[in-house]
């Protein structure tokens, strides 16, 4: 045990005092996978069954969406829900929700204390401890569901010690191919480590990569999968959702998010034990919103003038193949300027040179990361390019000069990362 852990121990926490031991001793971009641990100290605390109903979610793109969705839905219909998403962007505590609220420090600190003390010498991850964490506060708060969002591939990740009742992966890419393999076969069985024994499974991408196909079939999962057990079909300002034994669902209202998730989350609510009235359906659609996929602000340039902002973390090529679309569809009349700053593990240039011919000028940053790319090395590959470029070192400082060069009708984007995404929320507030 550090000498940091000793003092630590010796005198009451607060959340930041826990967060910042959390991070000196147990860095969360240090991945340590596997389920002996969470598992020891989660039947120990009683901390593997969040509530009597369980959806988790995995999937490379599209899992907050969905989230969001199933969140806004059974909050309409009544259900008393527990959220679970991760990273945050401005404050640890957006990471556990209760009712559509974040729970309080004290909750967290309660909650961290009973995990540390009751894991004795076993050794947790920091995303170990916040999903244990999660889990304490649904229970306290007697949920009626628990939804999961899978931190990183899902047979081994720290979500996948509680058992769900649906399991839902969104999309398969390429992402994170170090930890999960680099064929998209390989990443969907990691995917497909969330499914359980003769418990429905959703898959909302297309195609299905046969390891979806035959994790099912191994497991007797009944597998449902969007453009064969169920479809959507966009009609102007409405949709309409199909599933399996003459269910439709019309006149159904076009969420702010991508509507291919909306349709995956609608499946998933198909396994709860009563249905869900339309009404609520419809409700929670209109209502949904979520932080950093294609979110919208105005933000002011010099002159006083009100500038949109579009905040986006797409942050690998599938997810930057899906922002295209969402600006092709919304486009604004003058010049759109993109604030990127990414990870130096990803495949930034794929990203991009998709997003390139929506992009009038580039201002590339850097945030503060181990993992960041630094700004020097995209700013030169750009240039090669071809491509306008402006570098700057900070995420803050790229969207100020942005901002101050566009006008009314200009657009800038925001994207490449949750971490380039929390640096500009940071400076809006």
């Amino acid at each position: 045990m550090s000498s940091f852990e000793n003092s630590f121990e010796q005198k009451e926490k607060n959340l930041d005092q826990w967060l910042t031991w959390m991070e000196e001793t147990r860095p969360e971009h240090e991945i340590d996978f596997g389920l002996d641990r969470i598992r020891l100290v989660g039947e120990r605390l009683d901390l593997l069954k969040p509530a009597p109903f369980v959806i988790t979610v995995g999937g490379t793109n599209g899992k907050g969406s969905t989230l969001a969705v199933l969140e806004a839905i059974l909050l309409s219909a009544g259900y008393k829900v527990g959220l679970f998403t991760s990273p945050h962007f401005l404050k640890f505590n957006e990471r556990v929700r209760i009712n559509g609220q974040q729970v309080s420090d004290d909750w967290l600190c309660d909650s961290f204390e009973k995990i540390n003390d009751g894991r004795k010498t076993t050794w947790l991850t920091y995303f170990e401890f916040a999903t244990l964490a999660a889990v304490d506060c649904f229970k306290r708060a007697k949920v009626d569901v628990a939804l999961m969002e899978v931190g990183l591939g899902g047979r081994l990740d720290a979500t996948n010690v509680v058992d769900p009742d649906v399991s839902v992966i969104t999309t398969v890419a390429l992402d994170h191919q170090e930890y999960l393999g680099y064929s998209i076969e390989a990443i969907a069985k990691e995917k497909s480590g969330i499914f359980r024994s003769n418990k429905p499974a959703v898959f909302g991408d297309q195609p299905v990569p046969d390891a979806i196909t035959e994790m099912a079939g191994r497991l007797g999962s009944s597998l449902y999968c969007r453009g064969e057990a169920f479809t959507l079909e966009r009609d102007g300002n409405s949709w309409s959702w199909s599933g399996g034994e003459n269910q439709k669902l019309e006149n159904l209202p076009v969420p702010s998010v991508v509507i291919d998730n909306a349709a995956t989350a609608l499946q998933a609510l198909q396994f709860l034990p009563e249905p869900i009235a339309i009404e609520a359906i419809r409700e929670g659609l209109s209502r949904v919103s979520v932080t950093g996929r294609f979110q919208k602000l105005a933000m002011k340039n010099e002159s006083g003038e009100s500038i949109e902002v579009v905040l986006d973390v797409a942050h690998n090529p599938q997810a930057a193949d899906m922002l295209k679309q969402r600006l092709d569809e919304s486009p604004v009349d003058g010049s759109t300027r993109a604030v990127v700053a990414m990870c130096k593990d990803k495949d930034y240039m794929a990203v991009v040179d998709c997003l390139s011919s929506n992009i009038d000028e580039w201002y590339v940053a850097q945030f503060e990361s181990p993992r960041a790319l630094p700004e020097q090395e995209l700013a030169q590959k750009l240039v090669a390019r071809e491509y306008v470029v402006n570098n700057y070192e900070s995420v803050a400082e790229a969207l100020h000069h942005a901002l101050a060069s566009s006008t009314c009708g200009d657009r800038v984007l925001v994207t490449g990362s949750f971490m380039t995404v929390s640096a500009a929320l940071t400076n809006s507030h």
